[in-house]
């Protein structure tokens, strides 16, 4: 028993060092300073900057070889009212944002250095996801939490965005890029289409080739002007372009309003996925739950969906063939970009999405997988 013990307590403490050691080689990133090294990553902070408890935040920065930038919005739930603020849909504290940036940058995704990716040589600007706001927020949100007590929910993303380009601007030396992409997936994937304006306005308006992909970022909701104006505090630069149901597509319509075809626009999502049919749930029936019923739903919603995309130009890419995590119900995955499978041919499309987008960014736009919102899915028994 002692032995085994001991053995127990060796493992363990192996475990301690290697996590201290991912905390300090991973996690803990040095400060960006002025002419930073290329390919290696920088912590982007400011006093202002913090998540929706009110702790620290910061964005990540690398430098690339490539007069081309990334900007990558990552993804994690919304706040819109008291119950989603009490239920914690959002990712919060420094820790969670590290670990998701960590995972995005590393586990094979658009961001991550891979060899090989058309995008290995690229500078990134990532936004790790902490404020319930698609990275739009610049207010404070009060609500009374499960226990009964005053909290506060800090809707801070466009602070922290606006304070991170700032800093990047001035210490990075990438203002002049000549192609630029603006991405994200789920919350991160809205927080792109909100902010893509922003960005080709404010920082990067000479980019000759611009770019904008927003990957399973899709619900109708009625309150989404009055979420981004009351909960959100969102600038008003952003609200005058929230006029529908749809907050996705009113954003890619004011961008080819504005833009006309020196944007390319770009969408990506699978047909039945789960995670947006369970939050387009909440927001039709007040219910955060899904089942094939609900998924039916999403894919027709989806379906409706297409003649608007294609009315604005949009590039569309569409794909199954992903489960909804380990649940065996017919339903597919929410999300593509943060991981490897972003590279995967699709054997219905003949192309994997980083191809597509990677066309798209060389001017060559075309559509895959429309035909798969009028596939039938056999219904799973015993469920």
């Amino acid at each position: 028993m002692k032995k085994a013990l001991r053995i127990i307590g060796i493992i363990l403490a192996a475990i301690l060092v290697i996590l201290l050691l991912v905390y300090i080689f991973i996690l803990n990133y040095p400060k960006l300073k002025k002419g930073p090294k290329i390919g290696k990553w920088y912590r982007v902070s400011d006093s202002v900057m913090k998540d929706s408890e009110g702790g620290s935040y910061h964005a990540l920065f690398k430098k690339g070889s490539e007069n081309k930038v990334m900007i990558y919005f990552a993804g994690g739930g919304v706040s819109v009212n008291e119950e989603t603020a009490r239920d914690d849909t959002y990712n919060t504290k420094l820790v969670k944002p590290d670990l998701l940036a960590n995972t995005t940058m590393n586990m094979g995704g658009l961001a991550s250095d891979v060899e090989g990716s058309p995008f290995e040589n690229w500078s990134m600007i990532l936004f790790p996801y902490a404020t319930g706001d698609f990275h739009s927020g610049t207010g404070e949100f009060h609500y009374t939490d499960k226990d009964g007590k005053e909290k506060i929910l800090y809707h801070n993303g466009y602070t922290n965005y606006t304070a991170a380009m700032k800093q990047i601007m001035e210490k990075a030396g990438i203002e002049n890029a000549d192609t630029v992409l603006v991405t994200g997936y789920s919350a991160g994937g809205w927080g792109a289409a909100i902010l893509a304006d922003d960005i080709y306005t404010n920082y990067f308006p000479n980019a000759a080739n611009k770019n904008l992909f927003v990957d399973s970022s899709m619900a109708l909701f009625d309150d989404w002007h009055d979420t981004a104006v009351n909960v959100w505090q969102s600038p008003e630069s952003i609200t005058d372009n929230i006029r529908t149901d749809n907050l996705t597509m009113d954003m890619l319509r004011h961008l080819r309003e504005k833009y006309g075809n020196d944007i390319h626009l770009l969408y990506g999502t699978s047909t039945r996925d789960g995670d947006l049919a369970k939050v387009q749930n909440y927001f039709q029936n007040g219910i955060m739950d899904v089942d094939e019923s609900v998924a039916d739903k999403y894919q027709q919603t989806l379906k409706e969906a297409i003649p608007q995309f294609k009315e604005l130009n949009v590039s569309l890419f569409i794909w199954d063939g992903l489960g909804y995590y380990d649940d065996p119900r017919n339903m597919t995955s929410h999300t593509i970009i943060a991981m490897p499978v972003v590279w995967l041919t699709f054997e219905e499309q003949n192309k994997s999405v980083a191809e597509w987008l990677t066309d798209a960014i060389n001017g060559k736009l075309n559509d895959y997988g429309l035909d798969l919102v009028d596939k039938v899915y056999e219904k799973t028994e015993n469920k």
